[in-house]
């Protein structure tokens, strides 16, 4: 009983070598070069496609204490719900409502492939009450508060996501080999077709002793083997 390895070399040596063309080898050409182009694109993109959000960290309101005489005894902060912007405030003088709010950048395409999240800024909204002279000592006040709640952001940060480089790599790769083979498929298509008609003229004029290459009728001239009015070779017409 024969091995499976003798077949398996036996089949090797008599299987028939599949033919490439040359649009078989631009395709894999295309294949191996898209794959070192497919990362700068990537790098590219994320100078390329840029979005930004804004998320709000805290909402805090300034306001001044008042004593029972309606005297101020000083400038303080809270958190408060952002609904409640327009809510009364007894015993007290709103002076100005401060949104915390951090920036973020997010760049790359189609996955975000890097991301920067900017030292959050305090936006005063001041209200009636409070003069532009006051807010440095809302902003201490503030201070005060995003301090103790820990959500002071000084720094800029930049992330960068190894797995999101990996994948978007990949989908540009396949996205640019099917662009590739998108173009040539119509080219493919004209030569496929230019080829089996050539192909059909040629075996049309062989079955009629005609030379394959210019037509002339050689059938007086099947014997010597060369066309007489272009030089090319015949080829007998086979006998069944």
């Amino acid at each position: 009983m024969r091995s499976p390895f003798a077949i398996l070399r036996e089949i090797r040596r008599n299987s028939r070598r599949v033919e490439r063309n040359r649009f078989d080898r631009a395709q894999s050409a295309g294949f191996v070069l898209f794959a070192f182009i497919a990362p700068l694109v990537v790098w590219k993109m994320e100078s390329l496609r840029v979005r930004e959000t804004t998320s709000t960290l805290l909402v805090l309101r300034a306001f001044e204490m008042l004593n029972d005489a309606g005297r101020a005894i000083g400038v303080r902060a809270t958190e408060i719900d952002p609904k409640d912007r327009g809510a009364p405030w007894p015993q007290s003088l709103p002076l100005a409502d401060i949104d915390f709010v951090q920036r973020t950048v997010w760049r790359g395409w189609p996955l975000v492939t890097s991301h920067t999240e900017f030292a959050a800024e305090s936006k005063v909204t001041r209200l009636p009450a409070c003069p532009a002279a006051r807010v440095p000592e809302v902003l201490r006040a503030a201070r005060i508060v995003i301090d103790r709640k820990g959500a002071a952001v000084d720094a800029d940060t930049t992330r960068t996501h190894i797995a999101a480089w990996v994948f978007s790599s990949g989908a540009w790769w396949i996205m640019l080999s099917m662009a590739l083979a998108i173009v040539l498929a119509p080219i493919r298509l004209a030569w496929f077709l230019r080829k089996e008609t050539r192909t059909a003229v040629r075996q049309s004029r062989i079955g009629r002793c005609h030379c394959p290459s210019c037509g002339y009728n050689a059938k007086h001239s099947i014997l010597h083997g060369r066309c007489p009015e272009c030089g090319s070779e015949l080829y007998e017409r086979p006998t069944y």
